[in-house]
């Protein structure tokens, strides 16, 4: 299943490719959206192999690719 890149998912994206690895933390305050909303758009990114953990206990993630551009 193709993952959806709804208007929320591009915020989170676009924090990442602009400042590069980020906590789920740092997120939450750079694209001002609720934790919930930013941690489902982070598991959704996680499970389609789009970010991975650097450091899990501090939430550190890292962009692999970017789904826009494909």
């Amino acid at each position: 299943m193709p993952l959806k890149v709804d208007e929320n998912t591009k915020k989170v994206l676009n924090e990442f490719v602009q400042k590069g690895n980020l906590t789920t933390g740092a997120l939450v305050e750079f694209t001002e959206l609720s934790r919930p909303t930013v941690t489902k758009r982070l598991d959704r990114l996680h499970a389609a192999g789009c970010i991975e953990y650097l450091h899990e206990p501090t939430a550190l993630w890292k962009l692999l690719k970017d789904p826009r551009s494909e």
